[in-house]
Formats: C-alpha cells, sequence, structure tokens
C-alpha cells in the first residue's frame, strides 16, 4: 500500500524533499536549524553543486553525497541521510 507523504529517511524522499531548487528554502531551514553559527549570521541562499566527486588521483573512488551545496560566504555543506 502507498502513503500520500514521502518518507524522508529514503534516499530517494530525501533527495526530492531537500535537494531541488523548487524546496532550497526547505533545506535552508534545515541547514540552519541544525547549525550553531557563531562567526557568522544564518544562511539566506545555498547553490547546488555536483554530487559525483571525482578523485583527485586515480588510485582513489568517486564519491557520492546525497546533497552538496554552497551559501552565499562560500561555505560548502555535505547533507547526508543516515539511518541507523
Amino acid at each position: 500500500m502507498f502513503s500520500k507523504f514521502l518518507d524522508p529517511k529514503n534516499d530517494v524522499a530525501f533527495k526530492k524533499i531537500f535537494g531541488t531548487e523548487k524546496n532550497k528554502d526547505i533545506l535552508i531551514h534545515f541547514l540552519n536549524d541544525m547549525i550553531t553559527f557563531k562567526d557568522h549570521g544564518q544562511i539566506q541562499e545555498v547553490t547546488f553543486l555536483k554530487t559525483n566527486q571525482d578523485p583527485v588521483t586515480a588510485a582513489k573512488k568517486t564519491s557520492i553525497v546525497d546533497i552538496l551545496c554552497k551559501d552565499e560566504k562560500g561555505n560548502t555543506y555535505i547533507v547526508e541521510m543516515q539511518v541507523a
């Protein structure tokens, strides 16, 4: 049976909720609620970056993250959903 609600613990649902331009404001609120900023104010804007990170050397593996974004000050955030 299908639910009308998305389970944010599901990888596809998590990316749909937090990782789209349409829902960017949800990600900004989430980051501001989760991170305590001491030196500067809260995040006002984010830019989504490529989630596949190619290795610097051939001996290393490509890493893939759920959401990779950068704020207006140049700080980079990796946002991952982990279920224990």
